[in-house]
């Protein structure tokens, strides 16, 4: 789950990768600032091309933002930019993830209320893009199908987890102010991590996440038996969160 473009508190952070963002931010220009922002989130999305093993899943939680920039409030479709980008770099698109989040404010809106044509949907889900390398894993050797067998789930867990629309509770967000470049962690519930590695790996198998955050991927991993490797960039977060778990420790 990458740091979301458009989303103001990630502003320092692409300003600070591109200071192309920042800038357009100043003018106003909102177009401008998701695209350099998406530029830089193209680098990761190549690396994980390179690094996944023929018919290895990337799973990618992505929100989309609304926001006023220059005095026009519009959306940014954050999953559909990066869908694009990861079919040109010649992933297969899987049949994608709406993850519906319960609204902590019913009665919440945006724009002019009850006047048309100004009011505005308010974004109450995320998505899961699932993208595969190279088609379907091949599974040649008798270890790799005992493995695969082992790491089967129950009947039950599918009837649940193979539907587009999961609807799950968010985390807790609050960081301690002290020495935070920001408030908030933009977790995701571990239930989401472990149900995406369980679902699109084996056990032994290694999950890569590239946005290590608070670590509720490797931690997934570790559960359900995974070897797990995270990388993150944020000064302060790094140097307590960068980690290389190994399953069955």
């Amino acid at each position: 789950s990458p740091p979301y473009p458009m989303i103001a508190m990630w502003d320092g952070l692409f300003s600070t990768l591109d200071p192309r963002v920042g800038e357009a931010l100043e003018r106003g220009d909102g177009p401008s600032a998701f695209a350099a922002m998406h530029a830089q989130l193209d680098r990761v999305w190549g690396e994980v091309h390179r690094l996944l093993c023929p018919g290895g899943i990337a799973c990618l939680n992505l929100g989309d933002a609304t926001r006023s920039i220059g005095g026009s409030f519009q959306l940014y479709s954050n999953h559909t930019r990066v869908l694009y980008s990861c079919l040109a770099l010649g992933f297969q698109a899987l049949p994608e993830i709406v993850w519906r989040k319960p609204t902590n404010a019913p009665t919440k809106f945006l724009g002019s209320g009850t006047l048309p044509p100004g009011a505005y949907v308010t974004l109450e889900h995320e998505w899961v893009l699932v993208l595969r390398k190279d088609g379907p894993r091949r599974f040649a050797s008798a270890e790799d199908k005992q493995r695969r067998r082992h790491s089967a789930y129950f009947w039950e867990e599918r009837s649940r987890w193979c539907s587009d629309l999961w609807e799950l509770t968010g985390s807790r967000q609050e960081l301690p102010a002290a020495g935070r470049p920001r408030q908030r962690s933009a977790a995701f519930p571990l239930e989401l991590a472990c149900r995406l590695v369980q679902m699109f790996s084996l056990q032994e198998d290694t999950v890569l996440d590239p946005f290590l955050g608070s670590g509720t991927t490797l931690f997934a991993a570790a559960l359900s038996g995974r070897n797990g490797i995270g990388v993150e960039i944020e000064p302060g977060r790094g140097a307590a969160h960068r980690r290389h778990q190994r399953s069955g420790h």
